[in-house]
């Protein structure tokens, strides 16, 4: 005989609460206290509850039918050493930023940038957060990945934004800079291009696993692109704290290369080429990784409204299933980018 589905009456006898409150602690509601959120689910789980998917899909369709009041936080946290960076140099995790406050705001969530300053340990950090009632966590890039010391990752849902931090082992959300690397160079090459080369900063693309520089090399193989350039990798201080010296080294490559086409991340690029006496797109043609950061018309646009709705709609999905901590087996989800014309890389006519 088929068994018998567990309802939500069934478990609310064995814990002694109302079938309501049972529904509620199942969905992780900010009403129900977390100790009696856990006693449910431990009940719900032991009994074997699997909820009804056509109700599931009822209850989805009800909700989506009325405006949605905010309850909960979900936390950007920001430990970088100059916070106002992060947002305000970095268009693209701005726009990360957008696309997760709209998705937020769809489920009923609001999405709250907390500074991690630092004379708080993490585990008072950690406090702060359950004070504010956060349950979700979203971790944007930074240039120096937190200590988290003694942080519980237990008591939330967590994503990270891209590669740069490796701690928590949880799910991430990022563009697919190594597809990307791809597309531009099949894209500059197809505009007429040869003489291709990549400028990127050295510890970025190894904080990013060496997708820029792995797309670049895959890409002159895969469309027999023999002329390409060597890239030129110099590390982001030199462009921050010695910029001459960051000059001189894009001079000499430069005058040993010969590029026809520079795809680059770095953004004093631009005005540093056209300081050199060249001319943009006349004498070399330049393209963004980033079109958000990277002063110039034409490139990769990484979607990174997409990136941060992604990121949110997964977050909350885990939030719902009450998945909090470290994942056995974290995932990765790539977002896909497309190309951006624009006049400092047209096509050429010759």
């Amino acid at each position: 005989m088929e068994k018998k589905r567990v309802t939500l009456r069934d478990i609310a006898e064995r814990v002694g609460v109302s079938h309501v409150t049972v529904s509620l602690a199942l969905r992780n509601h900010h009403s129900i206290s977390i100790g009696r959120r856990d006693e449910v689910q431990r009940m719900a789980k032991q009994m074997g509850y699997v909820p009804d998917p056509m109700l599931s899909s009822l209850a989805a369709y009800r909700q989506n039918k009325r405006a949605l009041q905010i309850h909960n936080s979900l936390a950007w946290i920001n430990h970088w050493e100059q916070p106002e960076r992060l947002r305000g140099e970095h268009k693209e995790f701005d726009h990360y930023w957008r696309g997760a406050a709209k998705a937020g705001e769809r489920f009923g969530y609001r999405l709250e940038e907390v500074r991690w300053s630092e004379g708080f340990s993490a585990r008072r950090f950690q406090q702060i957060l359950v004070t504010r009632n956060v349950r979700g966590l979203l971790i944007p890039p930074h240039p120096t990945p937190p200590d988290w010391g003694k942080f519980d990752w237990n008591r939330f849902s967590v994503i990270r934004f891209g590669q740069s931090v490796a701690v928590p082992h949880s799910h991430l959300v990022s563009a697919d800079h190594f597809r990307g690397v791809v597309m531009a160079l099949r894209t500059m090459s197809g505009y007429g291009y040869r003489r291709i080369g990549l400028v990127i900063c050295g510890d970025f693309d190894r904080r990013l696993g060496g997708n820029h520089t792995g797309g670049f090399y895959a890409a002159s193989k895969l469309f027999d692109l023999p002329d390409t350039c060597p890239p030129l990798m110099t590390d982001e201080a030199a462009y921050r704290e010695n910029l001459a010296q960051a000059r001189k080294k894009l001079k000499q490559w430069m005058e040993k290369h010969r590029p026809d086409a520079i795809l680059t991340s770095v953004p004093q690029i631009p005005e540093l080429v056209r300081a050199l006496g060249y001319r943009i797109p006349e004498d070399v043609a330049v393209a963004g990784t980033s079109i958000y950061d990277v002063p110039v018309e034409a490139g990769i646009n990484q979607n990174p409204e997409a990136i941060g709705r992604i990121a949110v709609e997964t977050l909350i999905g885990q939030i719902h299933v009450n998945d909090r901590g470290e994942p056995s087996t974290p995932c990765r989800i790539l977002v896909g980018s497309h190309w951006q014309d624009g006049r400092s890389l047209p096509r050429r006519r010759d």
